[in-house]
């Protein structure tokens, strides 16, 4: 459940005051997602995204940066959701002691595991490749925080306390990170990424991408990455089993926009890995972290190591 930060109805309406969005008239929280506290809100108006930026995962200095993301990729075919602003021109809003922005709501369906398709997996990797031809446009660098120093703080501060969770979790971690520290590429193509290329940030209507959401990942970091993540979240089905049609799929849309270029081609298998890394290791720290009384569900961090272990011994079609 991300509710993290309870809203007052009377805070929200002295909130909308400051906006030409209608009077109240509902409000209700999302459970979906983990990082930021995010309402639905209906107006006399329309119905929008009330999202609450939360400081456990997103850096308050990035989140401009967040909104020029977004901007630009509506400027270049790219659809998403509308930040809108107050009557002053702000984007970004205090609320609750955190920084807050309204959206407008997608046309279309929230993406999931379940309902992917090998169509579906094609269009999402159209998508992203527009995502990335949309970044030669960005002159912002935003620092991926959760990048591979990241990891190797996670690995080192954790420990086999994450054994806690499986007992070879640990070894595993310590094995991967000294191969991934040893071949992880540089000097690939790089720029402003999504960073959390889940199905869930994408909405779909009549088997077309209707809007990509949730950009507090959004970094400078190389795009072959960026889509290895795509990969990990879109190529395994509801029961955590690899699809080679979906990935072939999610590939295809891709390089029918962006074509990798050798080097992005010789590096991806590090790259999957690295991707599966990376979620295998913020999922270890969030259930760890977890409390009772907590309201946030966590993930469960096996689902990644299932994904890293098959990326271990993948094999790219040639």
């Amino acid at each position: 459940m991300a509710v993290y930060t309870k809203v007052s109805e009377q805070d929200l309406k002295n909130h909308l005051a400051q906006y030409d969005l209608g009077e109240l008239v509902s409000y209700e929280g999302i459970e979906a997602g983990v990082s930021n506290t995010n309402y639905f809100v209906t107006t006399t108006s329309a119905r929008f995204v009330l999202t609450l930026f939360e400081p456990h995962r997103v850096n308050a200095d990035d989140i401009s940066s967040y909104v020029e993301y977004s901007t630009v990729l509506e400027q270049n075919g790219v659809p998403c959701p509308k930040t809108m602003q107050t009557k002053t021109g702000q984007f970004i809003v205090t609320l609750c002691n955190r920084p807050s922005a309204f959206f407008c709501v997608l046309d279309g369906e929230c993406g999931s595991v379940g309902m992917l398709s090998p169509n579906l997996c094609e269009e999402g990797g159209v998508a992203l490749a527009k995502m990335h031809m949309a970044a030669a446009h960005i002159n912002t660098r935003t620092k991926n925080h959760f990048g591979l120093k990241k990891w190797q703080e996670w690995s080192q501060s954790i420990g086999d306390k994450m054994n806690a969770i499986d007992g070879g979790l640990y070894d595993l971690v310590c094995d991967e990170m000294e191969f991934i520290m040893s071949k992880w590429p540089k000097n690939l193509p790089s720029g402003q990424i999504h960073g959390d290329y889940f199905a869930d940030n994408v909405f779909f209507q009549n088997e077309k991408v209707t809007g990509v959401i949730d950009f507090h990942f959004v970094c400078y970091d190389m795009f072959a990455y960026d889509l290895a993540i795509g990969i990990n979240a879109w190529a395994f089905d509801k029961a955590n089993n690899f699809d080679e049609n979906r990935m072939a799929a999610m590939m295809r849309g891709y390089q029918s926009i962006r074509p990798l270029d050798a080097g992005e081609e010789e590096s991806f298998s590090i790259l999957l890995r690295g991707a599966s890394m990376r979620f295998l290791l913020s999922r270890i720290e969030e259930k760890l972290a977890h409390s009772p009384g907590n309201l946030m569900i966590p993930h469960d961090p096996m689902v990644f190591e299932k994904r890293l272990k098959h990326f271990q011994n993948y094999v790219i079609p040639a």
